[in-house]
């Protein structure tokens, strides 16, 4: 069960959202054969050259690097069960990311960053743990779904890279004042509104710093003219992989759940007065214009960590039968068969499976939203029916809650991480934006 692709040394939110922005990393091939129309391949002397989709500064995408990465990000949306936009508007956007990337990495060799072979195993290693396999566990569960090993390998170097380039450039740039902090821990303790988090949908179209007058107006109207497909009934997820510029794009938009003190204050101040499925007018910001929708909003003290102890019996993969055959082992444990003894013989969560399918107590953020969805709609004792997270079906029984008080010097750590993460965000915009400016950039057809 992958439930996130964690690094070592980065919360979940962090490294799930660098990690997305890296997601498109493709095999550098420098040539490759061309087949006929039997299918064999072209002789020797016929080999095509590799077609240049991009001139990026002193190097190049390739049109190999944008097919591995369209079809690595199809698979991906696959096994989230995300809609697509058309495959021309998806090429685009996938090709914008190359281009960055690529812009990434040769700011990365010209500060004088690497990844060494050694690196890239321990975060491989660190990932697997954290999703409960060993290595070799987590490269057979990839396999399972048509995941490439050696790309995902590519995508971890990338994001590493990534990661050594934030926190060189953007993180020294980055302050959280302890005023900042006291008022953050004081408003989660005395004030009702902002123990609140929202969750939050994204588009960004966004304006160069240097852009005149008519350049602005220009982003106003397609920001006004994306608000108008979404009220006329346009999928938000749909609209923001074709539309936005926000580095969320490709994943709809999405940027889970916040609170008011972790954003800036154009985006606090509109989502204070909206209710659940409104949308903002255009909000005006440096980077550009935004239109935000407010899908989900929760109250509760954030003082207060809330814990679940579940267990589960889970099966890899999205076979045909896997569904049935659940539901089948469901009756079995409501006419009163052993949860422990099933899921010793069926699970194939291999941390689990030996423990009677039990999961160590979770809060919020630990598991797979579907998990932690499906648990907190359960009764104790309650058996659930199969549901399905990004690589496989589960069943689940919730054994017990529990809510226990954070204590201060935890509390004002946390606080610290989310108002310095909500501006590294921002400012990884920024500077993304600006490293693009000051490139050289030519997409050929």
């Amino acid at each position: 069960m992958i439930d996130r692709f964690m690094l070592p040394g980065r919360s979940a939110g962090t490294a799930t959202a660098a990690l997305l922005l890296c997601l498109f990393a493709a095999s550098p091939a420098l040539a490759q054969t061309d087949s006929t129309a039997d299918g064999s391949s072209a002789a020797a002397d016929d080999v095509v050259l590799d077609k240049i989709r991009a001139v990026v500064n002193d190097g190049v995408v390739l049109d190999s690097d944008l097919s591995s990465a369209i079809a690595f990000f199809k698979q991906q949306a696959r096994s989230n069960r995300q809609n697509l936009p058309p495959d021309d508007v998806l090429a685009d956007r996938v090709l914008e990311e190359l281009i960055n990337q690529e812009i990434r990495r040769q700011r990365a060799r010209n500060t004088g960053i690497s990844i060494d072979v050694s690196s890239t195993n321990r975060a491989i290693e660190q990932i697997a743990r954290n999703n409960n396999m060993d290595t070799l566990q987590f490269r057979e569960t990839l396999a399972s779904q048509n995941f490439d090993y050696d790309l995902f390998r590519k995508n971890i170097e990338q994001e590493l890279l990534l990661q050594q380039l934030i926190e060189r450039e953007v993180q020294p740039r980055i302050r959280v004042t302890q005023q900042e902090i006291d008022d953050y821990v004081d408003a989660i303790r005395n004030d009702v509104e902002e123990q609140q988090r929202y969750r939050i949908q994204h588009i960004l179209i966004a304006v160069p710093p240097t852009a005149d007058s008519e350049a602005t107006d220009a982003a106003q109207q397609r920001a006004r003219d994306v608000l108008q497909r979404l009220r006329d009934g346009d999928d938000f997820a749909e609209v923001a992989a074709t539309s936005s510029d926000g580095a969320r794009a490709l994943q709809g938009g999405d940027l889970g759940w916040r609170r008011l003190q972790e954003l800036p204050d154009f985006l606090a101040d509109a989502l204070g007065s909206m209710s659940v499925g409104e949308l903002s007018e255009p909000l005006r910001s440096a980077n550009g214009f935004h239109v935000i929708r407010l899908a989900d909003k929760q109250s509760g003290d954030q003082s207060q960590l809330a814990e679940v102890l579940a267990r589960h019996i889970f099966i890899a993969g999205d076979a045909a039968d896997t569904e049935q055959r659940l539901r089948q082992v469901r009756q079995q444990l409501i006419d009163g068969a052993s949860f422990e003894a099933l899921a010793a013989e069926i699970s194939e969560d291999p941390n689990s499976a030996d423990k009677g399918g039990e999961l160590p107590w979770f809060s919020e953020g630990q598991l797979p939203a579907e998990m932690e969805d499906m648990a907190s709609s359960l009764d104790k004792g309650d058996i659930s029916p199969p549901f399905r997270t990004q690589f496989g079906w589960h069943l689940m029984q919730l054994l017990d809650r529990r809510t226990r008080e954070i204590d201060e010097e935890t509390l004002r750590d946390q606080a610290a991480e989310a108002l310095r993460q909500g501006k590294v965000e921002q400012e990884i915009e920024r500077w993304s934006r600006q490293l693009r400016d000051e490139s050289f950039v030519e997409i050929r057809s």
